[in-house]
């Protein structure tokens, strides 16, 4: 099977095999990743390793998610929650516009690695996936700017716990990210294990923009991880994958108050 590389080479337009060593250099340089809280990446512990699917190559070890990592990332948030409820729509609209414009501007180098973690082809990643992640911040950038007009009665839910699978690895983090900043919510994200690594791009990306300590926190690992998201106090849960997992989510969550959005069942949601 031709790497990366190699297919690129054949390319006329989009990334190079430059911006592949580009990833490569970073993913070296890093080697293992500690979890995104409170603005700050934690020291890497009880690490797993993340793999080419490609090639079987390993790209990085990464950490995975204890109790206490999901309780610290919680509380983070919820530290961070009120100022940034507080702050003017224009304000969060600056955050969400910068974001957007640092994803497009590392387009080639996300698309990579979004293709080296994940396996999708790299047409799909520089085509598809990172433009439309780029666009939905924009997009949200913008009814930040007119939440204040368009929704005055709406008030913000507080703290919300996402997980998302590993087919769209960063364009599932904008469609669960993008919406809940911009109406003033703080985040724990869960990825999923086995395609965290432009989730843990992204949150450099937050650091880069200056994105407030705690408004978004990124806790890795696998399925016990999400578990213990669930049981933490938050204000609301979103998950997309398996109608197995979803279930016993929303039987875990029944009558304890906290919001639930639920996307089952691979491309035939059935909640």
């Amino acid at each position: 099977m031709p790497s990366v590389s190699d297919i690129m080479e054949t390319m006329e337009y989009g990334p190079s095999v430059e911006d592949a060593k580009s990833v490569r250099n970073w993913l070296a340089e890093r080697g293992a990743f500690g979890h995104f809280i409170n603005g700050s990446f934690s020291k890497p512990v009880a690490t797993f390793a993340s793999h080419d699917p490609a090639s079987g190559d390993l790209l990085a070890a990464i950490s995975q998610g204890s109790e206490d990592d999901i309780t610290r990332a919680v509380k983070a948030a919820r530290k961070a929650q009120p100022a940034w409820a507080a702050m003017a729509g224009h304000d969060r609209a600056r955050f969400l516009y910068a974001i957007a414009r640092t994803i497009q501007k590392r387009e080639r180098f996300l698309s990579v690695l979004e293709t080296l973690d994940n396996g999708k082809p790299i047409r799909e990643s520089r085509d598809i996936d990172i433009p439309l992640v780029a666009r939905h911040f924009y997009h949200h950038a913008g009814w930040a700017e007119l939440a204040e007009t368009e929704f005055p009665d709406h008030r913000a839910l507080g703290v919300c716990g996402q997980i998302i699978p590993w087919n769209f690895p960063l364009l599932m983090l904008a469609w669960k990210v993008a919406p809940a900043l911009a109406a003033g919510n703080t985040v724990v994200l869960k990825p999923a294990e086995y395609t965290s690594l432009t989730a843990l791009a992204f949150a450099e990306i937050c650091q880069h923009v200056g994105l407030p300590a705690g408004v978004v926190n990124i806790v890795t690992g696998d399925g016990t991880t999400g578990a213990a998201l669930v049981r933490a106090k938050v204000d609301k849960i979103a998950f997309t994958g398996s109608t197995e997992v979803g279930r016993s989510i929303a039987l875990a969550l029944a009558g304890s108050g906290v919001k639930l959005t639920l996307e089952l069942g691979a491309n035939r949601p059935s909640w």
